[in-house]
């Protein structure tokens, strides 16, 4: 146990080495540390002040069930899974955002809204102890959890703490929860280097890392290769112990859209299998498999 809380350690000091590098950074990460540290300060429940409107106290509380808006501009019925004050304050009832499920959709769909999308004439409160029939079901996906391990997994991974991650030329909306180290959790979007899989809080940190980068491929070793129809495809394999901090990187990206995914620290016993697009600017990750030695 002492051995896997100095790996998280460790690793949670060098993933942000990148970071510290540049002096220069010392200013926004102060900045962001201090939002960070607001952000824990939400006040308790039985602080909340409530405000009547149409009917509805608001701001609603945990476990209301409403029709919201959707994409498509349709009503669906969803479950408020967390709340949060707006920048106002807990004085401000109309400006909570609330962490929403939809019920007829997957969990990788929720999301934040607020009251302006909900029609809070159809909200209603569970009643204590009365249990949904969905509540106990056991899909495939979680099969390897019993039911008791399944609930305590989704109560730590309930919300996602980050909701947009960019990789090289791409950004995506993430799924699911990913343990980042704290200092990244109140973060709506992580910058990526595609080379490295070093992350950051910000485009200007991930672009003085990119002048300092002298890799542009996965470490490793680089075991087959191929080129067709105008395009040239490699496979790397990476030996979770030599490349830790990579490895970890990796698993902490993969996390982010994979629910079920349990390997985040401790990848010593693992290989890693990344493949990748060449061109001229260097090797760009599209996807990985690993497997025990």
């Amino acid at each position: 146990m002492a051995a896997a809380e100095d790996t998280k350690k460790d690793a949670d000091v060098k993933a942000t080495k990148a970071e510290k590098e540049d002096p220069k950074a010392d200013d926004g990460d102060a900045k962001d540390d201090k939002k960070t540290a607001d952000a824990a300060k939400k006040p308790p429940e039985d602080d909340v002040i409530k405000k009547v409107v149409d009917g509805v106290g608001i701001p609603l509380d945990i476990g209301a069930r409403v029709q919201c808006k959707w994409r498509d501009g349709q009503m669906y019925p969803v479950r408020v899974i967390e709340r949060r004050a707006g920048p106002k304050g807990k004085e401000a009832q109309e400006e909570y955002e609330y962490y929403v499920h939809y019920e007829q959709f997957n969990r990788r769909l929720d999301t934040w809204v607020t009251i302006a999308e909900m029609d809070l004439s159809t909200a209603e409160q569970d009643e204590p102890g009365k249990k949904r029939k969905h509540e106990d079901a056991h899909d495939e996906e979680h099969a390897e959890f019993d039911p008791n391990a399944l609930r305590e997994h989704e109560e730590v991974t309930k919300v996602r703490n980050i909701l947009k991650v960019e990789l090289g030329r791409h950004e995506m909306d993430t799924w699911y929860f990913s343990p980042f180290p704290p200092e990244y959790t109140t973060c709506k979007k992580l910058f990526f280097c595609e080379f490295t899989l070093n992350f950051f809080k910000r485009k200007e940190q991930l672009q003085r890392h990119l002048r300092k980068t002298e890799m542009y491929h996965p470490p490793g070793d680089e075991i087959y290769r191929n080129e067709s129809r105008g395009k040239t495809t490699a496979f790397f394999e990476i030996d979770g112990k030599k490349e830790k901090i990579f490895c970890q990187n990796l698993c902490y990206l993969a996390k982010l859209f994979l629910d079920h995914k349990t390997l985040y620290y401790d990848v010593d016993l693992f290989l890693f299998y990344v493949l990748c697009e060449v061109d001229e600017r260097g090797y760009h990750i599209v996807g990985y498999f690993s497997k025990e030695k």
